[in-house]
């Protein structure tokens, strides 16, 4: 009988301490696992801090849309045919540059349209942009005919006074053409080679 009580008493006590040590190591795990949740909810919130301190220091960069016109050969009016997105902080040069290359592009066969200088005439900004042939003359036969010069003369004055466009921001207030640094002197794009004015 005596046996039998020490029996029962030592596996009652074996249960409760394998009962004790397993709520032991469940608190245990919780806690692990709060701690690492409280640390990943750290982290994120650092990431966020860091991802709103970024897009603080970077500077918003702001778009300024330039108009891309082409010229109807029957009325010989503009007509706007899409445009480029520069940035508005860029310089005056810059901006030139980049519609120079959009239309080389678009307009002209990729023939080069360079832009020399900027000047104050008379108080107003006149841009000098020369068209360059690498001794192959493709710009003479854009230069040729009546409808076929007054075409391309029309396209490049409208496109670099950007008359009709107001969302251009700072812009030149004139522009005149060369042809290889030289002064145009063909008949039916005669107007290339004054300096015309934004109206």
């Amino acid at each position: 009988m005596i046996r039998k009580l020490i029996l029962s008493t030592v596996l009652l006590l074996s249960i409760v301490m394998v009962s004790c040590t397993q709520k032991a190591n469940d608190t245990t795990t919780s806690k692990a696992d709060s701690n690492t949740t409280v640390e990943q909810n750290k982290d994120n919130s650092n990431a966020t801090k860091s991802n709103d301190t970024q897009s603080k220091s970077e500077p918003k960069v702001n778009k300024i849309k330039i108009n891309i016109y082409s010229i109807d050969e029957n009325s010989l009016e503009p007509d706007q045919s899409g445009n480029i997105e520069v940035n508005e902080n860029s310089t005056l040069e810059d901006k030139l540059k980049q519609l120079s290359k959009a239309l080389s592009e678009k307009k002209f066969d990729n023939l080069p349209i360079e832009v020399k200088s900027i000047d104050t005439v008379n108080g107003k900004k006149v841009a000098t942009i020369n068209l360059a042939d690498a001794n192959n003359k493709k710009w003479i036969s854009k230069f040729q005919g009546s409808t076929g010069g007054s075409v391309t003369s029309g396209t490049l004055i409208e496109n670099f006074l950007q008359s009709n466009n107001k969302s251009r921001g700072e812009w030149i207030d004139g522009v005149k053409f060369l042809y290889n640094n030289e002064k145009i002197e063909y008949e039916h794009v005669s107007n290339l080679s004054e300096v015309q004015y934004r109206n």
